[in-house]
């Protein structure tokens, strides 16, 4: 069984709203542990109030579930029809890039999302990037192109509205004890280091090793000290810098 620790980290950036959003919950009966990161998409008042509460609601669900892309795919209709009884400009409606990481009462790590938010898995010193973008850089990647410069803004799926694909995938950690390191971040927190040349991007250019492993100093230290260290890196001489939130989990056992 695993003991867990974690630290959120948040950073402005050049916004007004911080449109991020985490949220953990531990459910005693099912003993499954989540953990929720949104990314709201907009810069705006009605989008920053939305997400902290949906993230608090998605993290309750999956931890009750153990299935992070089940607490996703039960979500949309929900928040599609509560949205009905909101006072949101039709025009910008409150949406998010999602991604959920649930260790089970088995000890093993379920991670579901939809959209561009990402997940590391660190320990000692590498990193693997369990997640894929949904958005338009990726799909680019895919075609073998140059992602345009605005691509990674364009999302293909989110928690709502595009309606797109809800990836997931699975952990199983073996017997052997460690301290794994989990880092759930949104592409305001990642996409500076990666463009910085510090994470390789997704197609493995950079500084991959084997196994498709990396290098990652940037996550090696204090929890507390690397989330804080993430965001601020991330916004710091960013021009037009976009929310950066870093959610670090430790996983024990």
């Amino acid at each position: 069984m695993y003991t867990t620790d974690h630290t959120v980290s948040q950073q402005l950036g050049a916004r007004t709203h911080q449109a991020d959003a985490a949220a953990h919950h531990h459910n005693p009966i099912t003993g499954h542990t989540a953990w929720v990161l949104l990314d709201g998409i907009g810069d705006r008042e009605h989008v920053a109030a939305w997400t902290p509460r949906t993230a608090l609601a998605l993290a309750g669900t999956a931890a009750g579930l153990g299935d992070p892309r089940a607490a996703i795919e039960l979500a949309r209709p929900v928040l599609h029809a509560e949205r009905a009884h909101l006072d949101h400009p039709k025009k910008w409606p409150a949406d998010a890039a999602v991604i959920i990481a649930v260790l089970t009462n088995s000890s093993d790590l379920h991670i579901a999302w939809a959209g561009d938010c990402r997940a590391y898995l660190a320990e000692r010193g590498r990193a693997h990037l369990l997640t894929t973008d949904h958005n338009e850089a990726a799909r680019q990647r895919r075609a073998g192109q140059q992602p345009a410069p605005d691509a990674h803004d364009r999302l293909t799926s989110s928690l709502m509205f595009l309606g797109g694909e809800i990836a997931s995938t699975k952990v199983r950690f073996g017997p052997r004890r460690a301290t794994r390191r989990l880092l759930l971040a949104s592409d305001g927190a990642y996409l500076p280091h990666e463009n910085a040349g510090i994470f390789p991007t997704p197609d493995g250019t950079g500084s991959l090793t084997r196994r498709g492993r990396f290098l990652a100093p940037v996550l090696t230290g204090p929890r507390e000290w690397v989330a804080q260290r993430f965001a601020e890196l991330a916004v710091r001489n960013t021009q037009n810098a976009d929310n950066a939130t870093a959610l670090v989990i430790d996983l024990t056992g």
